[in-house]
């Protein structure tokens, strides 16, 4: 799960404090995000948690998210784990390497809740993408100007991007002065001078706003989120057609209440035609 992205979610490993000083382990891997209101029935069902057993405990993670180990230990609760997944998953394409690029670049995390906040105003983070003309221009070998160009290169392309008067210069004549500019020289200046901090794909304002880490208390976190990701979720049960086996068990109902004639066959006649509209609905 080395290169992960976790869109998918977080898969942990979950035991249980009071088994574990019995000499018992029950560990067992739970993916999340899950709705809260289910993870306390499935810790209960897989034997995690009952009247006399409370306390668990995360005793391995398949992967760590933005490689951030000081906040991942056995005592992250739970719940907040969960929120976290469900942010994972939300996330725009792209903010994850804005994430990353903090992480690496900005203010220690020392907490889950820091790291919560961060995602949370992933927005409002002093990370940029490249972006420049002919950027996603092509070779004779189908890499783009951007795949094949180093960070360096990158950022001074995004950097001198609008500079008309730079562009004219170096275009006069037959461009022998475009030949002459180092870009990479320039990105690294850049870095020299903390001005940037250069990654594959973004580059970091040195100069910037950081957004404060401890913004939001995580209880307004979890509730925005979780209403996010409900939502979310609701949406995209909604836009699932139905499957082909889902269709033929329905029109396989709908046969055998329709040879039914015997006593209660208006109401049985009457549930034919709701399942029939179903059913062609989801068809169609």
């Amino acid at each position: 799960m080395a290169n992960n992205d976790f869109h998918d979610g977080i898969d942990v490993c979950v035991g249980n404090w009071g088994y574990y000083s019995e000499g018992e382990l029950r560990d067992t891997w739970m993916h999340l995000p899950m709705d809260p209101d289910e993870i306390e029935p499935w810790l209960r069902d897989h034997g995690l948690v009952d009247e006399d057993h409370e306390e668990t405990y995360i005793s391995d993670y398949d992967g760590l998210p933005f490689r951030c180990p000081q906040v991942f230990n056995e005592y992250a609760r739970l719940d907040k784990l969960n929120v976290l997944a469900m942010q994972l998953i939300l996330l725009p394409e792209g903010d994850l390497a804005h994430i990353q690029a903090a992480i690496d670049y900005g203010e220690p995390l020392s907490r889950l809740d820091e790291l919560m906040n961060l995602v949370a105003q992933a927005d409002e983070l002093p990370v940029y993408d490249y972006v420049y003309d002919d950027m996603y221009v092509e070779d004779q070998w189908h890499k783009t100007c951007l795949e094949r160009s180093t960070p360096q290169e990158n950022y001074a392309y995004t950097a001198l991007d609008g500079d008309s008067e730079f562009w004219d210069l170096m275009n006069r004549g037959d461009g022998e002065l475009l030949s002459c500019f180092d870009f990479n020289s320039y990105g690294d200046i850049a870095v020299r001078n903390g001005y940037v901090e250069l990654c594959e794909t973004c580059y970091v304002n040195k100069r910037g706003d950081w957004p404060p880490l401890d913004e939001y208390p995580f209880e307004e976190i979890a509730d925005e989120t979780l209403a996010e990701w409900r939502g979310a979720r609701g949406k995209d049960a909604a836009e699932k057609p139905a499957a082909p086996s889902e269709i033929a068990y329905a029109a396989s109902a709908i046969a055998a209440l329709s040879a039914d004639d015997g006593a209660g066959g208006t109401e049985r006649r009457e549930a034919v035609g709701r399942a029939a509209a179903m059913m062609f609905r989801d068809i169609n």
